[in-house]
């Protein structure tokens, strides 16, 4: 009886130990911010035996101990996959039921079957190139949150204060037509908001896109690369 009541209190306190004790990716984190002083959001232990650290959106990999930092990206030569670019794909994308479509410019071309979200400023020229491809994009609804990273707020405001604010941001990013001037009684705030948004989404550029899936693909992309994201995301 006394030795089932010592290895029943033994095992309680080892179950406790082992409980109490920090995981290995936990263990990885710490060092992470002690030699390298950088906060890790996660980390994941990799077949290969290296940790996937994720900072910011960023991803890093170290060993176990954290003596070395392995920088760029780890391909899988039998699946000819590059493992590093899935993955920050995976972490770039959103919700897109989360987005605040009330702070975009609505243009629906064809049936608008399909949806495009996309990150542009007034003065960023390859935002205007990006618009002169998706003039040819057709059964599409394109939501485009105008976003005054460029030092463009007044101009982001005479677009969203123009009687049609689709037409005034067509005309000007297609044929570089100016918006009317700015009423004195119109005080825009979506821009500000949609800047607020840019940041919220660790964004770092324009023009960026996302689709109905979440992805994100960033650049004056090709049309051919716009519609094979938007037929994906349609499935």
């Amino acid at each position: 009886m006394k030795k089932s009541i010592l290895f029943a209190s033994l095992l309680i306190a080892f179950t406790s130990l082992a409980t109490a004790a920090p995981s290995d990716t936990d263990r990885v984190k710490v060092l992470v911010k002690q030699k390298m002083n950088i906060e890790a959001t996660s980390a994941r232990r990799l077949p290969m035996g290296l940790y996937e650290v994720v900072a910011d959106r960023n991803l890093l990999y170290v060993d176990k101990d954290v003596k070395f930092f392995f920088a760029g990206h780890i391909y899988d030569i039998t699946g000819q996959k590059d493992l590093t670019q899935a993955r920050l794909d995976d972490l770039s994308r959103i919700d897109i039921k989360n987005l605040p479509l009330e702070q975009a410019i609505k243009t629906v071309k064809g049936d608008g079957s399909r949806n495009l979200y996309l990150f542009a400023d007034p003065y960023c020229s390859f935002c205007q190139r990006l618009e002169h491809t998706l003039a040819d994009l057709d059964n599409v609804t394109i939501y485009t949150f105008i976003t005054p990273l460029m030092n463009s707020s007044a101009m982001v405001n005479r677009i969203f204060c123009a009687p049609d604010p689709a037409k005034a941001w067509d005309d000007w990013m297609i044929n570089q037509k100016e918006p009317p001037a700015l009423p004195k009684d119109c005080k825009p705030t979506t821009g500000d908001k949609n800047l607020v948004l840019f940041n919220r989404f660790g964004l770092e550029g324009l023009p960026t896109m996302y689709f109905d899936d979440g992805y994100r693909l960033e650049g004056a992309m090709g049309l051919e690369e716009i519609e094979k994201r938007l037929n994906s995301a349609k499935k």
